[in-house]
């Protein structure tokens, strides 16, 4: 769309209305929010990559809680989350850098440092889901030793008992622990608890025990195992625990086959029964998708991949607002909820909503503004897939309001593959898709099967069919797109990171015609090469997502390996590597790079030295995006 003074020129042409610098100079993520009585705390993440804790009092003042030289988060799992708590003045968190805890109170010049550098036994301890109980005495984690060579972490909860000792181990024999919650007089601890080789939203089990202030006792379970995923508990004021929950090999019009909210005190109840998804892949710590308001429950509710606020009493309601958390802890405090969040037309913000919908916006991530005229909106689809099924995605069109296309021109496509892969495409405005759609590009954002936010059946269907079912569906995705003469399929690339690069990878591999161009960011090229190097928390899940080990399916690890195929490769590829990574490292990325060389093939590669997984600095983040606009532009022949 565009106005009558736009100019006309091919898609190819448009210059986008934002640049990469802008978008990341003045971004703030937020993320962990907090409540303390009338206190707002919650992490801000800036454009360096360096996070902080922050409050925000009564009076809407705002202050910094960690000292200058730190960051504050944790590498349990490598994902991290829940890295700080605070309590009566007193924020206790996980500095980046070194992964202590230490304890910093406001208006002191330096922070102390709780934990020792390193355990007698040698190695590095990790502190994850940190909480505080109720009088304030007690400070218990997720506690992972990370040892150096091939010995595999091991995984506790541990309670802190005096500052400069090592932690007490309070729960211990299984391979994970997560989420520790405590009842609202501190006397009982809620936490959830699985073993490999299952992944959290495979298989949970969530257990409480006794407290003394010291030890646990009289451990039980409460629900879970037998391919129960239980995920987010936490307790409300009367006791009750709460929590979501889903259930293996049931059908799609079955609620069990989606995270519905249960409660628990004394037996197990189904508080929502919906076709409807309140719960997420257990990925990070420190994330709640719903929290409790006098006689209601306010929940993020993802239904047939629409993300949406409601209000869950007698029955549910949807809350008269566009704001929905994006990957973001709902707290309660009085008679609303906080949460950072966005909106499809509005980027990431720290918001307060009530249950009616009153909407207080307590502090934006974005001092970028882009015009109205030059936003484009996102169209959720589902379209067929070459097995008879379906698959979903959001579709957003070119739009900018400084340029028109001649009548018969078609714009050249962008298609988003997430990561996971069981993460999901979202409807919150995103700064990078409007970089693409106002520089000419129509975007698909794709929800292949193994995606969240349409049941455990269709997020299980990916079990044994990684780098084929997912890729059939993008490509089937594509094939629809150019059918209904929506795009020009002479200009068709593709970007992802992490599980979303393999699938890239793959795409252009076993689609060579259809895909024109690729970026890859810290993707997998060789199977074997990830599962010999990746960490522990996703040792097993590439063989669960292959459908056996390299010795049990020599075959498909090789078929499904794009780097061993590049005879077939006919597109560029351009490749984004963190040098820090542990997750996918750098190996997986260099090998892909060094047989693209060895072939003649088109291509770039990029290693940022200090980045993990997922960039973080404006730095990487901005020089990344830059050089992939710069290459397409190549490849097509853009001027």
């Amino acid at each position: 769309m565009s106005s009558d003074k736009s100019r006309i020129l091919p898609y190819r042409e448009w210059t986008p209305a934002l640049t990469p610098e802008q978008i990341f100079s003045g971004s703030l993520k937020f993320s962990e929010v907090k409540v303390e009585g009338e206190n707002i705390f919650w992490l801000e993440q800036r454009p360096t990559g360096i996070s902080g804790a922050m409050r925000r009092d009564a009076e809407g003042k705002e202050t910094e809680l960690t000292p200058k030289g730190m960051s504050v988060r944790t590498r349990v799992h490598e994902y991290g989350g829940g890295a700080y708590a605070a309590s009566k003045g007193t924020v206790y968190f996980v500095n980046d850098k070194d992964q202590r805890i230490y304890a910093y109170e406001e208006g002191k010049k330096i922070a102390v440092a709780l934990t020792p550098e390193k355990n007698t036994d040698g190695p590095l301890g990790k502190y994850a889901s940190l909480v505080i109980s109720p009088d304030g005495k007690s400070l218990i984690f997720v506690y992972e030793k990370e040892f150096s060579g091939k010995k595999e972490n091991e995984n506790y909860l541990g309670l802190l008992e005096s500052p400069g000792k090592e932690p007490i181990i309070l729960a211990s024999g299984c391979d994970f622990y997560a989420d520790p919650c405590f009842s609202p007089d501190g006397k009982k601890l809620a936490w959830l608890q699985w073993n490999h080789p299952h992944m959290p939203w495979n298989e949970t089990e969530l257990m409480i025990a006794d407290f003394d202030g010291k030890r646990l006792s009289n451990s039980r379970k409460v629900e879970g195992g037998e391919g129960k995923s239980v995920c987010w508990p936490q307790f409300n004021k009367l006791g009750r625990l709460l929590f979501a929950m889903d259930e293996a090999g049931k059908g799609e019009q079955d609620p069990k086959n989606y995270w519905n909210i249960y409660a628990h005190d004394g037996e197990v109840k189904a508080l929502t029964r919906e076709l409807a998804e309140f719960g997420s892949p257990h990925w990070m710590f420190g994330i709640h998708s719903f929290a409790v308001i006098d006689d209601k429950i306010v929940a993020a509710r993802i239904a047939k991949g629409e993300e949406s606020l409601v209000s869950i009493g007698e029955k549910i309601e949807p809350i008269p607002t566009d704001w929905f958390p994006t990957r973001s802890n709902i707290v309660a405090q009085g008679n609303a909820v906080v949460f950072a969040g966005a909106t499809k037309k509005e980027g990431h913000a720290l918001v307060k909503i009530t249950a009616t919908g009153e909407t207080e916006i307590l502090k934006r991530g974005m001092t970028l503004r882009i015009r109205k005229q030059d936003i484009s909106l996102p169209k959720l689809i589902s379209y067929p897939t070459r097995d008879g099924k379906k698959a979903h995605a959001f579709l957003y069109l070119p739009r900018n309001s400084a340029f028109s296309a001649p009548k018969e021109d078609k714009p050249g496509l962008i298609v988003m593959a997430h990561g996971g892969p069981t993460s999901k495409a979202s409807a919150a405005f995103s700064p990078v898709t409007q970089f693409w759609t106002s520089g000419g590009f129509a975007v698909l954002d794709c929800d292949y099967r193994g995606s969240t936010g349409y049941g455990r059946r269709y997020r299980d269907s990916l079990y044994g069919n990684w780098g084929s079912l997912d890729v059939n569906d993008v490509a089937d995705g594509v094939a629809y797109l150019i059918k209904e003469g929506l795009v020009n399929l002479q200009q068709v690339a593709i970007r992802g990171g992490s599980a979303g690069g393999y699938v890239v990878q793959c795409c252009l591999t076993q689609f060579p015609d259809l895909f024109k161009a690729g970026a890859s960011y810290y993707g997998i090229g060789k199977l074997k090469t990830l599962i010999e190097s990746t960490h522990k928390f996703e040792k097993w899940d590439t063989q669960r997502l292959i459908g056996g080990t390299p010795e049990e399916v020599p075959n498909i690890y090789v078929e499904r390996s794009p780097v061993l195929h590049l005879d077939a490769l006919k597109s560029p590829v351009i490749l984004f590597q963190g040098g820090a990574d542990k997750i996918v490292p750098p190996e997986c990325s260099r090998e892909v790079a060094q047989a693209l060389k060895k072939k003649g093939i088109f291509h770039e590669y990029h290693e940022y030295k200090n980045e993990a997984h997922g960039f973080r600095s404006k730095e990487a983040n901005a020089d990344s995006l830059g050089k992939e606009w710069e290459f397409y532009r190549k490849v097509f022949k853009s001027p």
